[in-house]
């Protein structure tokens, strides 16, 4: 898989969409810095690579999204069950 790996951010991408759920967060907040941090560099982007930091970037959204809503159906379903 590392192969098909073309830039050195989406590691930390993937290992965000990889990740157990009780490291989603700090997962995810890596990813963002890496992304960040690739935007931020002097070193021109090409179009491909801008468009995958574009998608990479939708992708996190999507994450953080599902991530929030499972969260809150689990806290919800923690209310209902008897103490």
């Amino acid at each position: 898989m590392a192969e098909e790996l073309r830039y050195s951010w989406q590691r930390q991408l993937l290992d965000a969409f990889l990740s157990p759920v009780r490291d989603l967060s700090q997962k995810i907040a890596i990813a963002e810095g890496a992304i960040a941090a690739r935007l931020q560099e002097s070193r021109q982007t090409d179009p491909a690579e801008q468009t995958a930091l574009r998608d990479a970037l939708r992708a996190l959204q999507v994450l953080i999204a599902e991530a929030k809503a499972d969260s809150r159906q689990n806290s919800r379903v923690d209310r209902k069950q008897p103490a």
